[in-house]
């Protein structure tokens, strides 16, 4: 295949990708076998002179490497065909189908990592039983739309925990910074699984909250049609470990009992607390890591669709932005941002208020949000492994006392600038299903993570001119941005007890959907002695 890239078209234009490929690779029109879309990105730099940029695939009959030639282009290049799914990826670096035929290995949790470490395993052919403390997607999310409405939480199943994991209940984006093979994997098999063909070719792909569900459903069917097994509403309580080795895992719930196994992958999320200090209370090596906590900021999405687009463009999807600043020494970005999308009560332990953020496919809704956060690392909470951890319930107890509920505290950020309590709305009205509670947030995070959000969100008006709009909504707080553990593993991906393989976001080595997913698959090749 020949790739093209740095195609510029006018936003709103319909482009003509074969005679595109045509001019650029200089050949005839019989010449062209097909031409495939391969990244679609918007180029915003001249606005409201918006440009789409498209790279493009070309099948071609004749010599590639002589076409190639002929061009003197350098954004003209032959290269390998895109990777079409998990198998074709497995297939083209070798993986045999049969390396783990019969083994059965338990995999610990069911979001991204778990999932495509389930999915590899079958593919090499072993029996993977997945252990999910939660229920499956379709009750899962009947279970979180009825503590939106303002039920009770379940602490075994909610936004953090059940099938599909954290993410279910985000924008369900896709975007990575890790490239390779294993993360283009990743994308060309949720487009498979229903997510749709465009997930493969955008800048930055997104499933959507409500496409998700479907998505996640599709990869256990998969699962369990090459042979795996998924315990629902059953959680992990101990290991069993003799001389180094693990040799069981004791199971509580639909499936109690001892399950005997030499190899888990631990893939519980980054939520998983229970776990970290059961594991920590066993002697299993671990570490705190850095992470970063703050609020959710709501704006209008009229307001950053003309911010970022320089006019109104009902041509072009939800506007989004990503910032980051250096603020006396100390980080400051936004995370996560969900364009048209709403902010979520996501709180997994009584007593704790939590907040994130999901879009749904069409991003059409009236606010834009983003976890607006700050850097914090072992000089603010300890050295301690789960010192991260308790810094991390402090200040979600502190934002539950602050609301009564999990429904999230929230701020004008004028009012946050004052320290003093808002009494009434402008002009962004707070998301959030669960609804909200006036409270000054101040007192629900650091002194010094508010002073940087403060100072933060003036140096990012620079870009977005009404991002420290006095109107502006906090809520908050966001403490689940990354995993505040990392559960150490050695060049085999075994932890210091052999044959337990932590793995994904929660083990401290992925952020996001994705990076976690692709561990995934990294963490299930070594379980064959194949290390990617």
């Amino acid at each position: 295949m020949i790739r093209i890239d740095g195609i510029s078209v006018k936003a709103g234009d319909t482009p003509d990708f074969e005679g595109l490929a045509l001019r650029a690779l200089h050949i005839r029109k019989q010449d062209i076998v097909k031409t495939v879309l391969l990244k679609r990105s918007l180029d915003c730099r001249k606005k409201p002179d918006l440009y789409h940029v498209y790279s493009l695939g070309a099948e071609v009959r004749g010599d590639e490497n002589r076409i190639v030639r002929a061009c003197r282009n350098a954004k003209v290049r032959v290269a390998e065909a895109p990777v079409d799914s998990l198998e074709d990826y497995l297939s083209r670096i070798g993986a045999p189908k049969g390396a783990l035929s019969g083994k059965k290995i338990a995999v610990v949790g069911s979001g991204p990592a778990g999932l495509f470490s389930a999915l590899t395993l079958a593919y090499l052919g072993a029996k993977p039983v997945v252990i999910e403390r939660g229920s499956n997607v379709e009750e899962r999310a009947a279970k979180v739309e009825r503590f939106f409405a303002g039920g009770e939480l379940d602490e075994e199943c909610n936004v953090q925990f059940g099938e599909g994991g954290a993410g279910t209940f985000s924008d369900g984006k896709l975007n990575t910074g890790i490239g390779g093979g294993a993360a283009a994997a990743v994308v060309a098999e949720f487009a498979k699984n229903g997510g749709g063909e465009e997930l493969k070719y955008e800048n930055k792909p997104h499933i959507g909250t409500d496409l998700l569900p479907v998505v996640v459903a599709g990869i256990r069917l998969k699962i369990i049609a090459m042979g795996g097994e998924f315990y629902f509403n059953t959680k992990v309580t101990d290991i069993g470990v003799r001389g180094g080795k693990l040799t069981s895992l004791t199971l509580e719930g639909e499936r109690s009992g001892v399950l005997e196994t030499e190899r888990a992958i631990l893939a519980v999320g980054h939520s998983a607390r229970d776990v970290y200090e059961n594991l920590y209370m066993r002697g299993v090596d671990m570490t705190s890591k850095p992470f970063a906590v703050g609020v959710r900021i709501e704006h209008l999405q009229k307001d950053i669709n003309f911010a970022q687009y320089g006019a109104e463009r009902s041509d072009l999807p939800a506007a989004d932005y990503k910032f980051a600043a250096q603020v006396e020494g100390r980080g400051c970005y936004t995370f996560c941002m969900c364009p048209g999308g709403e902010v979520v009560a996501a709180a997994s332990e009584r007593g704790g208020c939590v907040v994130n953020g999901m879009s749904n496919r069409a991003r059409n809704g009236e606010n834009a949000n983003s976890a607006l956060i700050v850097t914090v690392n072992s000089a603010d909470f300890g050295d301690g492994a789960l010192d991260g951890v308790a810094f991390q319930r402090k200040w979600e107890r502190a934002a539950f006392a602050a609301s009564g509920d999990y429904a999230p505290p929230a701020q004008l950020l004028g009012d946050f600038k004052a320290k003093k309590v808002s009494s009434a709305l402008r002009e962004v009205t707070p998301s959030c299903k669960r609804g909200y509670k006036f409270a000054d947030i101040n007192a629900c995070l650091p002194p010094y993570v508010c002073k940087t959000i403060v100072q933060a969100a003036d140096i990012f008006a620079k870009k977005i001119p009404v991002f420290n709009s006095a109107g502006s909504i906090l809520s908050g707080v966001e403490t689940r941005t990354s995993s505040p553990v990392r559960i150490i593993r050695d060049e085999k991906c075994d932890s210091s007890v052999y044959g337990l393989m932590p793995c994904g976001e929660g083990a401290g080595y992925a952020g996001g959907i994705t990076s976690s997913a692709a561990d995934g698959i990294r963490v299930a090749l070594a379980c064959a002695g194949i290390y990617i």
